[in-house]
């Protein structure tokens, strides 16, 4: 595989993978290998963010990678910048523990908008993947986590040796603010009622996509050719690529804590759904109010795999109905509007056999489609109370949401 992590950097690692060194920093320079390695963006953070990630699993074998970034104007205020540069000046003088930090946040530096925290977690793991190739990080594994997490003491110990692929961490958001705990505790049971509805339907991308919980094998990272360039959702595309290589696996032990905390930083994400309950919680204090999706979107879910499994099995179940259903209809309807029938015609009866068929079909129908398809399918089926929801569902269903 060092041939893989050869070619990714060459040809689609950040510059910064090849400038930032240990020895461009005099508190690494006497220490040349470690075991782990950590990479945090971080925007608009307190000096001391990186102390509390670590406070729990704090190990003089650790590189923690920090890239201090600011999105060029108009996205960061005034406020935002000082606080970061504040930041940036106290990272580059701490000695609490090995910390190679990388500078995005100075005026000539600054990272364009529309790439955001994507482009500085990327910049963070091509570093990371550097030194790993180097032989300066012995372990294979590229951790990812966020200024809010708060780390548990056998994070690093998790993942069995000789596991591949990709892993997320199970996560939970937390506050001390009444409120803020409630909408957190909302906003989890509803992720959560979304990733175990899709498993129940037989879905291969039920997993959680939470920056802060990732931990990717440095070949898996070089053949997905990295985080995309985002400025949003960096993580959801990401592991959409990487369960396509080979299925992502989910810890159910430990769990990371995550702080919730109200954000408008991105366009969309935790941070302002958050914000978006909490407002609600104002004028509705019991929740109930709080919306998601209808189960019966995911029945549909179910009916559209099922059938997809029999297109890929012979070209004559595309032009019937061969799962014999009365919601075969609404299903064609929504995947017709995804462009399966772009692929029936281009790709899929081209495909020497039904397992290559079936792969095609897997991959057509990632991560976002299976979003979009659930979106779509609530033309049919509007959202329901989370709460009243989770009270109708099937009881092995709603004993795997904590709520």
């Amino acid at each position: 595989m060092d041939r893989v992590i050869d070619q990714y950097l060459q040809r689609h690692a950040e510059p910064e993978a090849f400038y930032s060194t240990l020895d461009t920093q005099p508190a690494l320079a006497k220490k040349q290998r470690y075991q782990n390695v950590l990479v945090v963006p971080a925007f608009a953070e307190s000096e001391h963010f990186l102390a509390a990630v670590l406070s729990r699993c704090m190990d003089a074998n650790l590189l923690s990678i920090v890239v201090v970034n600011v999105p060029e104007q108009p996205t960061a205020t005034e406020r935002q910048i000082k606080s970061t540069l504040k930041l940036l000046s106290s990272l580059k003088h701490t000695e609490q523990t090995p910390l190679l930090v990388i500078d995005r946040a100075s005026p000539g530096q600054r990272i364009p908008s529309k790439q955001g925290v994507g482009l500085a977690r990327k910049i963070g793991t091509d570093i990371a993947l550097r030194l790993h190739r180097d032989g300066q990080i012995a372990s294979p594994w590229l951790y990812q986590t966020d200024a809010d997490a708060r780390l548990p003491k056998d994070y690093f110990s998790a993942i069995s040796t000789r596991q591949q692929g990709t892993v997320v961490f199970n996560h939970q958001h937390v506050s001390k603010d009444p409120i803020l705990a409630q909408a957190a505790n909302l906003y989890d049971a509803h992720m959560q009622y979304y990733v175990q509805a899709l498993a129940a339907q037989g879905s291969p991308y039920a997993y959680p996509t939470l920056g802060s919980t990732i931990a990717v094998h440095a070949d898996m990272y070089a053949k997905a050719r990295g985080f995309p360039k985002r400025n949003a959702g960096e993580d959801f595309h990401l592991l959409n690529k990487l369960n396509k290589l080979e299925p992502i696996t989910w810890l159910r032990q430990p769990t990371i804590e995550v702080q919730a905390r109200r954000s408008t930083r991105v366009v969309f994400g935790t941070g302002p759904a958050l914000e978006k309950i909490a407002t609600l919680l104002k004028n509705d204090p019991s929740g109930d109010n709080y919306m998601s999706y209808d189960h019966r979107c995911f029945e549909l879910l179910g009916k559209a795999l099922n059938y997809l499994r029999q297109c890929s099995l012979g070209k004559e179940a595309y032009s019937i109905n061969p799962i014999n259903d009365p919601d075969h209809a609404r299903i064609l309807q929504i995947l017709q509007q995804l462009g399966l029938h772009k692929v029936v015609n281009d790709k899929l009866y081209r495909q020497p056999n039904a397992a290559q068929r079936q792969r095609l079909v897997t991959d057509w129908f990632d991560a976002l489609k299976t979003l979009r398809f659930v979106h779509l399918a609530r033309s049919y089926f509007p959202d329901t109370s989370l709460r009243q929801t989770l009270t109708e569902l099937p009881a092995p269903l709603r004993n795997e949401i904590t709520f």
